[in-house]
């Protein structure tokens, strides 16, 4: 390279203008445009930085609303989770269903869509929901409230496992209902195979609330409903037909359970039934175009109305997916196939595991291998009356026989009872107003959440109609009553409302429980 050249490059480097000199020489040139270039340039101006803004915008909204990663558990082959890591499921590899070590079908998402019960603080309503996001499809199956579960504890119900676990009320209320909902996910999962990745709990006040936002739901209200409860202050008048439902309208409808002369009365599956058409109505609106432009008044009744371990992000993210989806072809919500049965007096049901199975196996199951029977713990009636478990041991020992009451013995009559002055005796002269069947039981009167103490345990023997992995105890020459039910496999009882009024003072240590197949006496809407 020559001299001349190597002076060259060093006189360009030399011009080569500094961050203040630009800005200087852009002044100059902007000072000297006419008016008609200096708002054209001003313009251009405000264009790129509000692109710039958007770009930023979306790039952060894209990092926020995402789509949440499935919480491990311990035993799962593609986890590395410990039980502490576990995200509070307390399993271990035993207890695990084994087709959740199988693997995850690549896609799905498992939720637990719960309804709350304003007054008993109960998960009344329990959905299932599996939502297939590669092929945008939503399957779901409800679980009624009234299902039996194994548990030693008095209430022997599905909806009344959240409330008996929150925990001390001391506890701040987030952790009461992470310990609720984490105990209601472990039950779920005994009887469907299934452990939920998330929960969503309604608060039923934002149904109302969120038909109103959206406009109204078309619905087919089955029939009449008219119903009265001062003490609640609830008052149910609707008129049976097609029509557009506001959100005072919507909360009527998903509270039903009877008419004031009893001429209709729901039983569980019956209420169940009715919400589930509802919530379906209501998806189909929510996934029309013009409804998302209501997205954010939507997100606000949500987040006000809903417990979850699911963030904003996370929602819209799942809503976002669901663009597109047609109700009526991509969304499916079954019922639990069930069998009526009572126990202490209470109407209860127990799940039809063969039906049962093949529902989870259609589109619901988000593991690998199919369900099998030997991944779900259900209870059903055995030949002599008592209750047993598939695939485990009886918590309540008792449920395993019938306990055959001694005959009364005749009370003695009672003697008169003088009183200095009689007129002053006041209300123990008089008898008080008879308790008849249907009338509802004010919460609070019973005691649901204790635990029962166990018998002495009079012998056991294995359990000949069983799977033979449940060994249940028995009373020696325990008589079988003519009329006693038999077992689901031999029984031709279907899914017939079981009867009996709602007991919530708690079942007995030992009872006689029967197959039930007259309409239930269910209890006031709460």
């Amino acid at each position: 390279m020559t001299e001349n050249n190597k002076h060259g490059k060093r006189e360009a480097a030399s011009r080569k203008l500094s961050l203040k000199d630009y800005w200087r020489q852009h002044k100059a040139w902007v000072a000297g445009l006419d008016k008609g270039q200096k708002i054209r340039y001003r313009l251009f101006q405000v264009l790129v930085i509000l692109a710039l803004l958007v770009i930023v915008a979306f790039t952060a909204a894209r990092a926020w609303i995402r789509l949440p990663e499935i919480p491990n558990l311990p035993g799962n082959p593609s986890s590395n989770a410990t039980l502490e890591e576990g995200g509070g499921v307390e399993y271990d590899d035993s207890e695990l269903p084994d087709v959740a070590k199988s693997g995850r079908k690549d896609g799905y998402y498992t939720f637990l869509l719960v309804g709350q019960d304003v007054v008993s603080g109960s998960t009344d309503t329990m959905i299932l929901v599996s939502y297939d996001t590669k092929n945008k499809e939503i399957h779901a199956i409800s679980l009624l409230r009234d299902t039996m579960i194994n548990t030693s504890a008095s209430s022997k119900r599905l909806n009344s496992v959240y409330a008996r676990n929150r925990g001390d009320k001391s506890l701040p209320e987030e952790q009461r209902v992470e310990n609720g909902m984490t105990a209601l996910k472990k039950e779920v999962s005994k009887l469907t195979g299934i452990y939920p990745d998330f929960y969503v709990m309604v608060q039923w006040e934002a149904i109302g609330e969120l038909v109103d936002t959206i406009g109204g739901v078309y619905f087919e209200v089955p029939f009449d409903m008219d119903y009265d409860d001062p003490a609640q202050n609830l008052h149910i008048h609707q008129q049976a037909g097609y029509r557009l439902l506001d959100g005072q309208d919507a909360m009527e409808v998903i509270r039903f359970r009877k008419n004031n002369d009893y001429s209709i009365s729901l039983g569980d599956s019956g209420r169940t039934e009715i919400q589930r058409d509802f919530l379906v109505a209501v998806l189909k609106e929510c996934l029309q175009p013009d409804v998302l432009l209501k997205l954010p008044t939507l997100v606000n009744i949500f987040m006000e109305n809903v417990d979850t371990d699911l963030s904003v992000g996370n929602i819209l993210a799942f809503a976002e997916l669901a663009v597109g989806m047609d109700p009526d072809e991509d969304v499916t919500i079954v019922s639990m196939p069930w069998t009526g049965v009572s126990y202490g007096g209470a109407s209860m049901v127990v799940a039809n595991e063969s039906e049962l199975l093949e529902l989870l196996n259609d589109g619901i199951n988000p593991y690998v291998d199919d369900i099998q029977s030997s991944d779900l713990q259900l209870m059903y009636i055995k030949s002599n009356g008592g209750f047993g478990v598939t695939n485990g041991t009886l918590a309540d020992p008792s449920m395993g026989y019938v306990y055959v009451a001694p005959d009364p013995v005749p009370d003695e009559p009672e003697q008169p009872v003088e009183t200095e002055d009689p007129e002053q005796s006041g209300e123990g002269t008089g008898s008080e107003d008879p308790v008849l069947p249907g009338d509802p039981v004010i919460p609070g009167t019973g005691d649901t959440s204790g635990e029962t103490t166990e018998p002495q345990d009079p012998g056991t023997s294995t359990d000949p109609d069983n799977s033979g992995t449940t060994t249940d105890p028995v009373i020696p020459n325990d008589p079988v009553l003519p009329g006693d039910p038999v077992d689901p496999g031999t029984s031709s009882g279907g899914n017939q409302e079981s009867s009996g009024s709602e007991v919530t003072s708690g079942d007995p240590v030992q009872t006689s429980p029967t197959v039930d197949s007259t309409p239930s006496q269910d209890i006031p809407a709460v």
